[in-house]
């Protein structure tokens, strides 16, 4: 499947990852692909200590290999995830487009957060956190394609905010 994209400059930062080929919303574009780890965040520098990696549930990681750490992140992306490692179409993709996905759908800590760099679209956010603070209109937008786990931790929070 990594065949079906390439690395390139990026207008949003550094080096991006693109379509060598046009995708259909609902389309598979590619499976994630590194190594599974285990950690627990015990500090605010844990947070940050491996920036590529990719939450898919309580306390797991995959640390990407190849392509992957350069998948930029997007207030208005073009992927969402099925299941835990499948990078699927949110919309029609064309060949040649950079491939991004919100960086909020692969983390839960609470003390995670990044600046965004992506200014010029109307759903921009200034700052970047965890799945919790994800606008619901968001976070609506992009179901089904968000990790179950993820899923989870976005309701369970929020049903106690509003109850507390």
């Amino acid at each position: 499947m990594t065949r079906n994209v390439y690395v390139g400059q990026s207008s949003i930062e550094g080096k991006g990852v693109f379509a060598k080929k046009n995708f259909k919303k609902g389309d598979v574009v590619f499976i994630f692909k590194g190594k599974i780890y285990s950690r627990i965040n015990n500090s605010k520098n844990d947070v940050y200590a491996n920036p590529n990696s990719i939450g898919f549930g309580k306390n797991q990681w995959i640390d990407p290999v190849g392509k992957f750490p350069f998948i930029n992140h997007s207030c208005n992306p073009n992927m969402g995830i099925k299941g835990r490692v499948t990078f699927v179409a949110l919309k029609n993709i064309k060949k040649g487009e950079e491939l991004t996905f919100d960086y909020s759908i692969i983390e839960e800590d609470t003390h995670w957060q990044m600046k965004n760099l992506e200014k010029k679209i109307s759903s921009f956010r200034p700052i970047i956190k965890s799945i919790q603070f994800l606008p619901l209109r968001t976070y609506k937008k992009y179901l089904p394609y968000i990790p179950r786990y993820f899923q989870k931790v976005y309701t369970q929070y929020n049903k106690l905010r509003s109850n507390g």
